[in-house]
């Protein structure tokens, strides 16, 4: 994982934005303020691993200092023209001044090239870098994450509002920023840990117990980090069945509409069993591919609901689960023919 092509950060896209996030893009704190999360946008190649070491701010190079400084001799100039009682010369070096001042306002950095600057240094580690950040041996993890992510905000149901989309839009942003970071913590302390012990054998006697001791912290880490993974891709499941349940049942609005065409093909050709139930045979079927459209997206949307409880602020502190989505609908509700006897 080279994060020298690494994707610079999109606003939104670290969450639930229609666009599909690829899994080395740049991932920000979503509880930073929008004007923030932009300059980190812009930063790119300029954001800083979130091991370190961080560097200093280095500002954009203000070319408006020596524009300043020839202005600001063209009016000593000017002045002195003026006291040698040289009106056509004060003039003009008065002119030149003036010409050199939209120079110098050209010239000094913007508000955002500043911000640009400061961002990645003042707000080192609420960004994670995958490509540099996240360990090779958790890279399949994360890359579930963001899949889990994709199907979430890319279902249909989501876009449509059949979802809860506003509730989408807030907390899927953050559980990805959850789960990115605590994967870039645990690389960081693995890294650390590796470069206390050196060239001395983590079985070693003496530094044994340590080592023991922290290892076993970090997979309780990465056992939490899993479990959040497992929460999103339940969530996924259910709005993957409740997008092929609508769009089922949008086939079968679209097929009812054929009704009065087929009445009419059977129309003169003699009254017929087919001819006798088609209608009632249809729209039984209709009804139930609808309502489990309906069963499916409610299930969706309960799930999309409990990925923040109104406490869990303090819960996640500690670790806190997501609810547990409810059994996804079955594949198929049995047709009424099916019962019946073909």
């Amino acid at each position: 994982m080279d994060g020298s092509d690494t994707p610079e950060a999109r606003p939104g896209d670290d969450g639930a934005g229609k666009a599909c996030l690829d899994s080395a893009t740049v991932v920000i704190d979503p509880g930073l303020p929008g004007e923030l999360r932009d300059a980190l946008t812009r930063a790119g190649s300029k954001l800083v691993p979130y091991q370190g070491p961080v560097p200093d701010v280095t500002l954009p190079v203000n070319s408006a200092r020596g524009c300043a400084f020839l202005a600001g001799v063209f009016f000593v100039l000017a002045v002195l023209g003026a006291l040698a009682d040289n009106a056509a010369f004060a003039s003009t070096m008065i002119m030149l001044a003036a010409t050199g001042i939209p120079f110098v306002l050209a010239g000094r950095p913007s508000a955002a090239e500043i911000a640009t600057a400061h961002a990645p240094i003042t707000q080192h580690r609420h960004y994670v870098r995958p490509g540099t950040d996240i360990d090779a041996d958790h890279w399949q993890l994360w890359k579930r994450a963001v899949h889990a992510r994709n199907r979430i905000a890319d279902a249909s149901v989501v876009s449509d509002g059949r979802i809860d989309s506003v509730q989408i839009t807030e907390v899927l942003p953050q559980r990805l920023w959850d789960v990115a970071q605590r994967l870039a913590r645990l690389a960081e302390v693995r890294a650390r840990q590796q470069e206390i012990l050196g060239d001395v054998p983590p079985e070693d006697p003496d530094v044994a117990q340590a080592v023991t001791r922290q290892r076993r912290a970090q997979e309780l880490a990465l056992a939490d980090v899993t479990r959040r993974v497992s929460d999103l891709e339940n969530v996924a499941e259910l709005v993957d069945a409740a997008d092929l349940a609508a769009r089922k049942e949008s086939i079968v609005r679209q097929l009812n509409e054929l009704d009065d065409s087929h009445a009419e093909l059977l129309a003169g050709i003699g009254d017929t069993a087919l001819d006798a139930n088609l209608t009632d045979r249809l729209a039984d079927e209709a009804t139930a591919v609808i309502e489990q459209a309906r069963e499916a997206i409610e299930q969706a949307n309960e799930a999309a609901l409990n990925l923040a409880l109104p406490a869990e602020g303090a819960a996640d502190e500690g670790g806190g689960a997501l609810a547990p989505p409810d059994d996804p609908p079955p594949a198929r509700p049995p047709a009424k023919d099916d019962e019946d006897g073909a």
